[in-house]
């Protein structure tokens, strides 16, 4: 046989029919990320926990004089962080710490959105701050008088699939009707 016929005869046998052709291959689509939170229920109360748990933490570290500002980290972002142990070095300096404890007084879910495996919370808080108070070296309060008892937040949140909620921003309110005593 020559070497013709040999070659023609493998390439024959490595030939198939169009029904044994392999199919055009198409991706499988990408599995569509199982939603953080069930419901805007459910992003509120883990809103809800986490802030409280925040201001909790916060309020620890003002009665500690600053100290171990780092407790703070798990609820907040990078720069929300840097702005916390911003505000522990300057109790530190100042040799003040803080008395009292934060009350969550209302909280109210302004929206929840979820994008590829990401959920935004963003929650209008109102805290009341009545019997918080800064004192200083001289064991006299460095809060003005004329300070209010309520101050109405707008709080962004975010989570991941971790479904831990993280504080992105946290800026003073000024719309009404969220401030309830």
């Amino acid at each position: 046989m020559s070497s013709l016929a040999l070659a023609a005869g493998v390439l024959a046998g490595c030939a198939s029919s169009d029904a044994d052709a392999d199919p055009v291959r198409t991706p499988k689509p990408s599995p569509t990320p199982t939603p953080v939170f069930t419901s805007d229920a459910d992003a509120l109360a883990a809103a809800t926990k986490v802030y409280k748990e925040f201001e909790a933490v916060s309020d620890q570290i003002g009665r500690d004089g600053g100290a171990h500002p780092e407790r703070i980290k798990p609820y907040v972002n990078a720069a929300g962080y840097q702005h916390e142990l911003e505000e522990a070095q300057k109790m530190r300096s100042e040799h003040s710490h803080g008395v009292g404890s934060t009350v969550l007084n209302n909280i109210v879910l302004q929206s929840h959105e979820e994008n590829d495996g990401v959920a935004t919370v963003t929650v209008y808080t109102c805290e009341d701050i009545s019997s918080i108070d800064r004192i200083g070296a001289d064991g006299k309060s460095l809060v003005s008088p004329d300070r209010a008892d309520y101050i109405a937040y707008v709080a962004v949140l975010r989570a991941d699939q971790s479904h831990q909620l993280v504080i992105q921003s946290n800026k003073y309110w000024s719309g009404g009707g969220i401030c309830k005593h």
